[in-house]
């Protein structure tokens, strides 16, 4: 048995197998080059029994050779893939599985049944170009390219990757590689195993990795702080990977949103556990600010679609004024492109963060305390204090703001949505309905600030014409100050509200 350590990433663009040549004989990197044809059937049951178990099954011939290999149970972090493998050389092209050992079954598996039901499911081809590198320090990486497609009966995806395997030494081998790649080539890193995609294509689903399901990041108030925050990083880090492949698979607004709000939630995060953290790690912070500044006017942007969407709440009111319309999208036109966002997602710059993450996760879960982790608080009581803190930052804020004032409450949104993202962060460790009770009128005064400030881009762009419509003006202000009585009411009914965390 071996496991398998790997970083794997999809590749955008053309001359991959140049472009990484000529890096590393620029950079003096001893290595030795060879290619292969590779053809691979993956095997299962037609009910999924190894699937189900998180195993994988392929036969692989490489001209006269053929080899079986399963993989069991592993890890997948920020593109990092640590799986057992087991490699038998077999003769014939259907696998053998009583050649492998014993103890990789499960008791409820039957190693006779499965291997009668067994059926191939789909194929993968592709030529693989490798580099056997060895570093200055003796370490040894393969880097694989490989470029081919994964098929399943008429269903075809494309096979563009590149993968960073650990061979001998030390996996910070791979992060040094992989930055110095970073720099030459156009990457993202890959979630999804060839396997994966492959199964995902026999069952004819779209291959997108799915967004974890919890709304809360820390839920074992048993746990340390040290470890809330090391699995907030991997919970976090998932999550915007998965959303950044949500969105290159479907470019829209709302699925970029998704990938500015996961780039926040992870800077929380060093936020709220700055006390903890060492001066690299508050770098880290730094560059996710970088990029959370960058996708800023995303949020105008979905309130200037809206508004210009034909099936948008106000574009039957607004097609009373044709110029404001075309003003509208005039504003709307001065966003970036999906193709400037995905250079943007696939850039060196974007890619050194995730990997900073991944690093910063993996140095975390390999030691059982943070270093610079002081005083005996418990995770509860520092969750008390963070979410007091920010909620008493807010209520103070909207208790002294004027009743009925448009820019007041719009000025209060990002205040809003800091509490929120300690909520998301923190609130998970306490009791359910309480929780929920609470925050429900806070998140109804997001959203009634986030309708306002759509209202209010109309109210602007009514100003710059010179004879704007009476009627449209007069729709406007109305429901203005429709909007803001309600949220005058909601915003008396969340400050009342009894805390949630010091039950």
């Amino acid at each position: 048995m071996t496991t398998e350590i790997e970083l794997k990433y999809l590749v955008l663009g053309n001359d991959t197998v140049e472009k990484i040549t000529q890096t590393l004989n620029r950079e003096n990197i001893h290595f030795s080059y060879q290619e292969k044809q590779l053809a691979n059937c993956y095997f299962d049951t037609p009910e999924l029994n190894l699937r189900q178990h998180d195993m994988g099954l392929r036969v692989r011939r490489s001209n006269s050779h053929i080899e079986q290999t399963i993989k069991t149970a592993g890890q997948v972090v920020g593109g990092l893939h640590s799986r057992p493998e087991y490699n038998v050389d077999i003769e014939g092209e259907l696998p053998i599985l009583r050649l492998f050992p014993d103890e990789i079954w499960q008791p409820s598996q039957s190693v006779e049944n499965i291997q009668h039901d067994l059926v191939a499911l789909f194929n993968t081809d592709f030529k693989r170009c490798t580099w056997l590198i060895t570093d200055a320090s003796g370490n040894k990486v393969e880097l694989a390219y490989d470029q081919g497609e994964v098929a399943s009966a008429e269903n075809k995806e494309r096979i563009h990757e590149l993968e960073f395997e650990l061979v001998q030494g030390d996996k910070s081998a791979l992060f040094t590689l992989a930055s110095l790649l970073f720099k030459a080539l156009a990457l993202r890193p890959g979630l999804k195993s060839k396997a994966a995609r492959g199964y995902a294509l026999w069952r004819t689903e779209p291959v997108v990795a799915a967004t974890p399901q919890q709304s809360f990041i820390c839920h074992k108030g048993s746990d340390s702080i040290a470890n809330a925050f090391t699995d907030g990083l991997s919970y976090g880090l998932t999550r915007l990977q998965n959303s950044i492949e949500a969105y290159l698979a479907t470019p829209t607004l709302h699925e970029l949103v998704a990938v500015k709000a996961n780039l926040a939630l992870i800077r929380h995060g060093f936020w709220l556990f700055a006390d903890y953290l060492s001066p690299d790690e508050l770098l880290i912070r730094d560059e996710l600010s970088h990029f959370v500044h960058l996708l800023t006017w995303v949020d105008n942007a979905i309130h200037l679609q809206e508004l210009t969407n034909k099936t948008g709440n106000y574009r039957k009111k607004l097609d009373f004024s044709k110029l404001l319309i075309e003003q509208l999208q005039i504003e709307k036109r001065r966003f970036p492109d999906s193709d400037d966002i995905s250079q943007l997602l696939h850039s060196s710059r974007f890619n050194q963060l995730q990997l900073s993450i991944l690093q910063g996760y993996l140095a975390r879960s390999e030691h059982t305390a943070m270093a610079s982790e002081v005083g005996d608080d418990t995770l509860i009581k520092f969750a008390q204090d963070k979410i007091q803190l920010s909620l008493s930052e807010i209520s103070e804020q909207m208790k002294n703001m004027a009743s009925s004032d448009c820019q007041q409450y719009i000025a209060q949104s990002k205040l809003l949505y800091r509490s929120s993202l300690t909520g998301t962060w923190l609130a998970g460790l306490f009791d359910n309905d309480l929780r929920d009770k609470f925050r429900r009128p806070w998140l109804d005064l997001q959203q009634g600030i986030s309708e306002l400030q759509s209202l209010w881009i109309i109210q602007l762009q009514l100003e710059k014409l010179s004879e704007p419509p009476k009627k449209l003006v007069q729709w406007q202000q109305s429901k203005v100050q429709g909007l803001l009585l309600a949220l005058d009411n909601t915003k008396a009914i969340a400050i009342e509200m009894e805390p949630y965390w010091l039950e």
